[in-house]
């Protein structure tokens, strides 16, 4: 069940090179990859998208001959045949919305021999973080070389659904998510982008991106989550002294100086919150509270307080009730200390304690 009849099946055009539809088969293992990620990359130009593209031929050409990730002797061996790999790892930083988590799924398909699916799972099994792919590569390698007996024996057991036996390397990959309780529910360290802006979030399955001013809630899913709230200008805000909508019903609002002493400077991210059971509800009552026509979202009220409140763009993730043992406040637990890891112990603006 976890060998898709769809992403493992032999590709269409696999002695070719990369077509759109070929990055978007990479969807099928929990991206979300959207137009705005494929379209430059084909586009006319000689710029980082088109870079990656022929980055990521050249890969596959030097790749397609290779032999099994398993099947190299040493790690150094296998150092030189992932040369190209690495090549388009690198173009991949380059591009907003790619990683090498992406790169590994779209080529994986093609050569499910040599390339190893990875993302944030696999980098948390073997205790790798997002910038050691090259340490990732050698644990995943002496693991499937230890194992490759048995590995291999179950492999020979099933087949994709054009008839192919499964790679070792996929093998490896399911069983490592079949590890999970809900493997198709994130981690924290999956929810957690490599960047904190709107490029960073998107990458991790973000979605939104919406004004919060305005927010339609129709448009948000009814399913429990956390969100954040961010401020794309790198100008600093202007800071006023009272919330324009504020009502004598609701919470008051924060001094200057208290705001100014939180601001964080450089940051996208403002505030980062959960919703229990509903996002769309939870998104409602913030826009209503900062209209001055609802009570129920007192926290995080500092970003009323922003002269350009009006421009600032909400996103969020979706989440299971449970996952991993975690709910959504455990979720937004974790998102808050991962951001202060990356900004000096300090909050997001809007966000009061821990």
């Amino acid at each position: 069940m976890y060998a898709f009849r769809t992403y493992d099946a032999r590709p269409a055009n696999d002695r070719g090179r990369l077509r759109p539809e070929d990055i978007l088969a990479a969807n099928l293992l929990s991206l979300r990859l959207s137009a705005s990620d494929v379209i430059p990359l084909f586009a006319k130009g000689e710029g980082a998208p088109q870079e990656l593209l022929e980055s990521m031929n050249a890969a596959l050409s030097s790749l397609r001959e290779a032999r099994a990730f398993e099947e190299y002797e040493s790690t150094n061996k296998l150092d030189l045949a992932l040369t190209s790999l690495k090549r388009a790892n690198e173009a991949a930083r380059k591009v907003d919305g790619w990683t090498s988590v992406t790169v590994s799924k779209v080529l994986h398909r093609h050569v499910p021999r040599v390339v190893p699916i990875i993302d944030s799972r696999v980098r948390r099994f073997y205790g790798v973080n997002k910038q050691q792919d090259g340490k990732l590569y050698h644990q995943l390698w002496e693991d499937v070389r230890v194992n490759a007996g048995w590995l291999s024996e179950l492999a020979g057991k099933y087949r994709t659904s054009d008839g192919r036996k499964l790679s070792i390397l996929r093998v490896a990959d399911i069983l490592i998510w079949m590890r999970s309780v809900d493997p198709d529910a994130p981690t924290v360290d999956e929810l957690t982008p490599e960047t904190w802006d709107s490029a960073g979030l998107k990458a991790s399955g973000w979605e939104g991106s919406l004004p919060l001013a305005t927010l339609d809630a129709s448009a948000v899913p009814r399913m429990p989550g956390v969100y954040v709230v961010l401020r794309e200008s790198g100008v600093a805000p202007e800071l006023l002294a009272e919330r324009p909508h504020a009502t004598a019903r609701q919470a008051s609002s924060y001094s200057e100086s208290d705001l100014r002493l939180r601001w964080v400077s450089g940051a996208q991210v403002l505030y980062i919150g959960k919703a229990g059971t509903s996002l769309r509800n939870r998104l409602r009552q913030y826009r209503k509270f900062g209209e001055g026509t609802g009570i129920n979202h007192a926290g995080g009220r500092s970003i009323w307080q922003l002269s350009d409140a009006d421009n600032l763009t909400v996103a969020w993730h979706t989440l299971p009730a449970n996952y991993d043992g975690l709910n959504a406040s455990a979720a937004e637990l974790g998102l808050i200390r991962a951001f202060r890891e990356a900004h000096s112990e300090l909050r997001p603006f809007a966000n009061l304690v821990l």
